[in-house]
């Protein structure tokens, strides 16, 4: 472990900043997105074009809501370090994001999506690769971590599905 760790840790910060804000971000967004949009929809097509427009422009709008964020930090600061952020947010969180297509590489069904299992399964499994690494770099217990994003990935779920139902009840 504690050589991933230092791999990890030689990283510059911006780079990492956007990698672990970009993977947390992925998950939990295109979960809930799954969760609300496969209960509602029969076509596979729909939810491939939701999660393909996610990755764009949610990845866009939070890389550069990160990028102003840190250049709002310092006024004086002309690094380059917020754009690195930037990139490495956009580029981790749309590849993220686009993981959660992967059942379509192998089968066109839509019971991957429909029953939630996959984007759970495939959501807990970052998310523990995420908090396992978090973990080793900050020398905390790794349930610190882990038990809250399981809680917000099982809520963010709960209630994509909840409403998407309730809104369809409306038609």
């Amino acid at each position: 472990m504690s050589n991933i760790i230092n791999k990890i840790m030689k990283i510059p910060e911006p780079v990492r900043q956007g990698m672990f804000f970009g993977l947390n971000s992925g998950v939990i967004t295109t979960t809930g997105l799954i969760a609300g949009i496969a209960q509602t929809f029969s076509n596979p097509l729909y939810i491939i074009i939701s999660i393909v427009s996610l990755a764009i422009s949610d990845g866009f709008s939070e890389a550069y809501g990160l990028y102003i964020s840190k250049k709002a930090e310092k006024i004086s600061d002309d690094s380059t370090n917020p754009f690195y952020s930037f990139v490495s947010l956009l580029i981790t969180k749309a590849l993220i994001v686009l993981s959660f297509l992967i059942p379509f590489i192998f089968s066109k069904k839509l019971t991957y999506f429909k029953n939630l299992s996959w984007p759970f399964l495939w959501g807990a499994f970052l998310l523990f690769i995420l908090d396992y690494h978090l973990s080793g770099i900050r020398d905390d217990n790794f349930f610190y971590y882990y038990i809250p994003h399981i809680v917000i990935l099982f809520v963010v779920m709960g209630l994509s599905k909840w409403f998407s139902k309730m809104i369809m009840k409306l038609e």
